[in-house]
């Protein structure tokens, strides 16, 4: 398996050796860079301390870290170590207590724009042995799934004839007993401790036997009666406690954590009032909420029964509460902001950006414009500036909801910054889908990989909806780069492996939270990517992390990661195409999933198109599928095309997404209001090959040049551009044996049992 370090090698750095001679204006590791990494660094990333997963002193983990590259050679501006040390615009700047010297942080920039040139003499690479074969073996059999009477068979017959097999090491330091723990049930593992296994052995992540087994009770007891030790950390700083207390369905597994000697910690407490009111009030009887984080978790993420038993042990201000509930770090939800204002008394503070509550609200799109004259009838300042430079009224600007624009000038707030001009669209001459498509996809398949090389991470965006575009223009017969596909889905194959171990802790690599998960398992799923252990722990993550009602709540990142419409549809179909359905827990989830989408309403094009998507996916009753084609349908313009929300101009991202989703539920791309939907499309692209399509997400991550036109709007023009391609390729006849033509619906996989 093809390492974090040698990806990087060969796709940041073009496989030169990272020996090579710098630019003599580059500075020298061992002499300018290193000594800034000991001094400020190694407290918290280093030998000893691995603080979030990431590590300084070696350089494979350098230059990884544990959601997306943190050092992208040849790139100060996209590496993310240098974006934390320079400011706090994409979180906390680092060191926390001391910030670095002008001219520290310029050694860096210099380094990193130089190659990051780093010696292997102090690469400090650990010479770990490899995975014994048979090891490897018996916990692939292990993970068969089903795991039937004859692959039980197998393995005890291994085991017993060698009983060492069980603490063997295997890839990534995993030995049979932790996959036992993960996949097996509680006599295999039984049996398997009374051959001798250690439940104390750690992988090279930092994960133990104990926090795999959190799902059942049974496990858990059993290997912490045989010593498994309750309070060991994980390099990502995970416990088992932490990681049960995470999950909704766990009261019981917290329960004998604790009995057993495991620290209740705040973390603990804050993991548990995100959704888990069993599991809190087991906690509670443990540990304090101080300074009420774990009350602020319960407001954000909607848990009123959390909310109301940490109000019985200590109901106390939450200064901060109003900035939990708005974006970024939530939606803006109108039931919630009436319990943050009278939790959150301080309508001055500030997020990570410097921006205030009435700053958030105004990029919110769910606040009610009520919201902006309660705030500031209670002391918001209307005229605060940001970090960036703006204040309330230009962020409501960017977004264009007219009645906080008039409530924000009502109160006196002008704007800072000039409106943006953005290039008028003229339609292109003769324009057809065939042109269109061969116009769009060598500008989409370069610049997916200038995204990955440069950025170090999948996105959405440009790679997955990328392996969706050239799966749908591969059953159509259409052109496009085989070599760039294969690449891309290798690319995504071997980031997945290469996380697995986050994904068993409850990361989410790359970032997106569940949302992301789900369009992981989609892309994999539109291309036949059979299940693997990866795939698996992916499934887990999503299971772990539904609500109970049955949804998956998203981030705030819009349009594409901001709609639970979205992360619920996608997280069932990712458990759709890659669970096991003989598993109950799999089968619960999905039912779950499906009656929380029937039984909401939507209120933008992404929630309606989600919707659409998941009850076709799901197979309800084809009335209510019709019913929510109607929905959809009901919603497009004069103009063909469909508007993102309802006060924003069409654009090809939300005709293009609604034009597949239509498709997939049974509309005929012969139909009048598909044709006129493509005829938008048409008449929008630019010459070029894409559609530009502004975007209304706020600043989130670190921004760089993908290769894609039109600057800070590229992200999501990309996504824009894909679905828009997918949907004029869908128009397409496809010619079957006999000379009939025959339609397929190929955006996503079908339902495969396993």
């Amino acid at each position: 398996m093809q390492s974090s370090f040698t990806r990087v090698c060969a796709l940041v750095l073009g496989c030169w050796s990272l020996t090579a001679a710098a630019d003599p204006a580059t500075p020298d590791f061992a002499r300018d860079v290193q000594p800034i990494f000991k001094k400020h660094c190694y407290e918290c990333h280093g030998p000893t301390k691995h603080r979030n997963g990431y590590r300084l002193d070696r350089r494979s983990a350098a230059l990884s870290g544990m959601v997306r590259h943190n050092i992208i050679p040849g790139s100060s501006d996209a590496s993310r170590l240098y974006r934390r040390v320079l400011d706090s615009r994409f979180g906390p700047q680092m060191p926390p207590e001391e910030v670095l010297a002008p001219e520290d942080i310029e050694t860096l920039r210099r380094w990193i724009d130089g190659g990051a040139p780093w010696p292997d003499e102090l690469a400090n690479e650990s010479d770990l042995p490899p995975p014994r074969a048979d090891a490897v073996r018996l916990a692939a059999l292990i993970r068969r799934s089903p795991f039937d009477s004859t692959s039980r068979r197998q393995a005890m017959a291994m085991v017993r004839a060698d009983k060492s097999l069980v603490n063997a090491r295997g890839i990534g330091g995993t030995t049979p007993l932790m996959e036992a723990a993960l996949n097996a049930d509680a006599p295999l593992l039984k049996a398997w401790l009374d051959a001798g296994g250690d439940p104390n052995i750690r992988n090279d992540r930092g994960a133990t036997a104990l926090m795999w087994a959190i799902d059942d009770v049974a496990k858990t007891r059993l290997l912490l009666e045989r010593g498994a030790d309750p309070n060991v950390a994980s390099d990502f700083g995970q416990t088992a406690l932490m990681r049960a207390a995470a999950g909704t369905d766990s009261a019981t597994v917290v329960a004998a954590l604790l009995e057993r000697g495991a620290e209740a910690t705040q973390a603990s407490l804050n993991a548990a009032a995100r959704a888990n009111p069993q599991a809190l009030r087991v906690l509670l009887t443990r540990v304090p909420d101080k300074n009420g984080a774990a009350a602020v978790t319960a407001l954000r993420n909607g848990c009123l029964e959390c909310l109301a038993l940490l109000d019985r042990h200590s109901k106390a201000p939450l200064p901060p509460a109003l900035s939990a509930l708005l974006p970024v770090a939530g939606p803006g939800d109108e039931r919630l902001l009436k319990l943050g204002l009278e939790r959150g008394p301080d309508f001055n503070s500030r997020d990570g950006k410097g921006r205030t509550p009435l700053m958030q609200a105004a990029i919110s799109e769910l606040a009610p414009p009520d919201f902006v004259h309660e705030l500031i009838r209670r002391g918001a300042d209307p005229h605060a500036i940001s970090a960036e430079g703006l204040n309330a009224l230009d962020y409501a600007l960017r977004l264009g909801r007219a009645p906080f624009i008039e409530e924000l000038r009502r109160a006196g707030v002008v704007p800072t910054a000039a409106a943006e001009t953005l290039v008028s669209v003229a339609p292109l001459p003769g324009n057809d889908v065939r042109a269109a498509v061969a116009r769009s996809i060598p500008l989409l398949q370069s610049s997916g990989v200038k995204f990955y090389d440069q950025g170090g991470c999948v996105s959405c965006h440009h790679n997955l909806l990328g392996i969706m575009t050239t799966r749908v223009l591969s059953e159509r017969n259409l052109a496009f780069d085989a070599a760039i596909a294969a690449r891309e889905l290798r690319v995504l194959v071997e980031d997945i492996e290469n996380s697995r171990d986050q994904a068993l802790q409850g990361i989410v690599v790359p970032g997106g939270a569940t949302t992301t998960t789900g369009y992981l398992l989609a892309s994999l799923g539109a291309v036949g990517h059979p299940p693997d252990p990866a795939t698996d722990a992916l499934v887990r993550l999503l299971r772990r992390a539904q609500w109970p009602e049955g949804r998956w709540m998203s981030p705030v990142r819009p349009p594409s990661e901001a709609s639970d419409f979205t992360a619920t549809a996608l997280g069932m179909r990712g458990i759709q195409l890659y669970g096991d359905r003989r598993n109950a827990a799999d089968r619960r989830a999905i039912s779950r999933a499906a009656q929380w989408l029937r039984a909401h309403t939507p209120r933008s094009n992404e929630d309606r198109v989600f919707r659409l998507w998941g009850l076709t996916w799901s197979g309800v009753p084809a009335r209510e599928r019709r019913a929510a084609m109607t929905a959809l349908l009901d919603t497009q313009r004069a103009d063909g095309g469909w508007s993102q929300l309802d006060y924003r101009d069409s654009d090809a991202y939300a005709t293009g997404q609604a034009l597949v989703a239509l498709h997939d539920a049974g509309l005929s791309p012969a139909s009048e209001a598909y044709q006129r939907g493509v005829k938008f499309l048409l008449d929008t692209q630019l010459a070029d090959g894409s559609w530009l399509v502004r975007t209304r997400s706020h600043v989130t991550q670190i921004y760089f040049e993908s290769g894609f036109p039109h600057g800070a709007h590229q992200f999501i023009s990309a996504a824009a551009t894909h679905w828009a391609t997918q949907a004029l390729a869908l128009t397409v006849v496809v010619m079957v044996p006999g000379g009939e033509s025959g339609e397929k619906r190929t955006t996503v996989a079908v339902n495969r049992s396993r």
